[in-house]
């Protein structure tokens, strides 16, 4: 014991290390405890005080954090995590990756949330990963923490994406509102919800709009100006038959009887580029004509509104910086089916237009 004295008196804390296990476990009372967190805690902070982190250093400090006394120390805990990080950092972007490395350092501390999602970040930047980032990423969505860790982008696609799966592997009757709470902490949620309502009106790719629907949905965030505008597009964008295409339909049978609530959901879709027209260019003529007859009968204004933007684009009566507007109105227009659903006039302005 007086040798372990001497040598943390000298700083030499190497060595302290390599003889402070020479003490049998009877023996290690406070005197050796003092040590070992006196010792633990210099030679951390001077770790942190250099330019660069040897192998041997953070071998070091994984070593030690297996002690009884020094696991439970706060502060070396977060000295620990800083360290590692630093020399992981460093590690990644040898020829070889350590990425044997980062998996060991994350088994030393598997519940730690700060370490999970610092991990995390490390790793997400890094092609060719061989770690998932979703193993790092359930542990830091569960904690109390997760209201910090959901702001960033990364955080929120991976959960997107695995939320996403999950939607899928529950089919029509699960339930989505408890899977979300099985895999984030409540603090996450506005942060979801506001992700969700950002892709109901512009998704990145198909399914994405009923995907962030359901979302809404279960965490009772779609009011009925949501759904109304969600089962009217829903009707636009070529659905399938089934218990959705029912509840769109209804629902359109709801909006004929209210201007207020169509007006509401007009002015949500000409924020939308492009419009939803899906319907348009089916191939499924029957059900086309049966959808367009259900639009023209209770949501005209969105035909009038759709053929006069339409207009505009051939017409060349307004700037259209990302294009047609209106993908599927050429084809619409020169069907059999567009004199049943529009007037004579409309489609003679048409033609009229596409001949200049």
């Amino acid at each position: 014991m007086p040798d372990l004295e001497i040598l943390v008196k000298e700083g030499s804390f190497e060595e302290f290390f390599d003889h402070a296990l020479d003490i049998k476990p009877s023996e290690r009372q406070e005197v050796w405890k003092k040590l070992v967190l006196q010792s633990s805690d210099a030679f951390s902070k001077r770790l942190l005080n250099q330019v660069d982190i040897k192998k041997s250093e953070y071998t070091q400090i994984q070593k030690i954090w297996a002690w009884p006394p020094v696991k439970i120390d706060d502060s070396f805990k977060e000295r620990r995590r800083e360290i590692g990080i630093r020399y992981l950092k460093a590690c990644l972007k040898q020829e070889d990756p350590c990425w044997s490395e980062v998996q060991s350092f994350w088994e030393t501390s598997p519940e730690d949330s700060e370490t999970a999602f610092q991990l995390a970040e490390l790793i997400q930047a890094r092609a060719n990963s061989p770690l998932r980032l979703w193993n790092f990423l359930e542990v830091a969505l569960k904690s109390s923490m997760s209201e910090f860790y959901c702001k960033k982008d990364f955080v929120l696609e991976a959960l997107w994406a695995k939320l996403e799966i999950d939607f899928i592997r529950l089919g029509p009757k699960g339930d989505l509102q408890k899977k979300i709470d099985e895999t984030i902490h409540p603090d996450c949620l506005p942060e979801l919800t506001k992700v969700a309502s950002a892709r109901l009106q512009a998704p990145k790719k198909f399914g994405e709009r009923e995907f962030s629907f359901q979302i809404l949905s279960s965490q009772s965030k779609a009011d009925q100006a949501t759904s109304d505008f969600f089962y009217s597009v829903y009707l636009l964008e070529n659905p399938s038959q089934g218990e959705l295409f029912n509840y769109s339909w209804n629902r359109l049978n709801d909006l004929g009887r209210s201007i207020q609530r169509r007006e509401a959901v007009l002015e949500k879709i000409k924020a939308l580029d492009p419009i939803p027209d899906s319907i348009l260019g089916s191939n499924d003529q029957t059900k086309k004509r049966v959808i367009l007859n259900h639009f023209k009968q209770n949501f005209p204004e969105y035909v009038d509104f759709y053929v006069n933007l339409c207009f505009s684009f051939y017409g060349g009566k307004k700037h259209f910086p990302n294009g047609n507007p209106t993908m599927n109105c050429h084809d619409f227009m020169n069907s059999e089916i567009a004199p049943s659903i529009l007037d004579r006039q409309q489609i003679q302005t048409y033609e009229q237009i596409r001949k200049i």
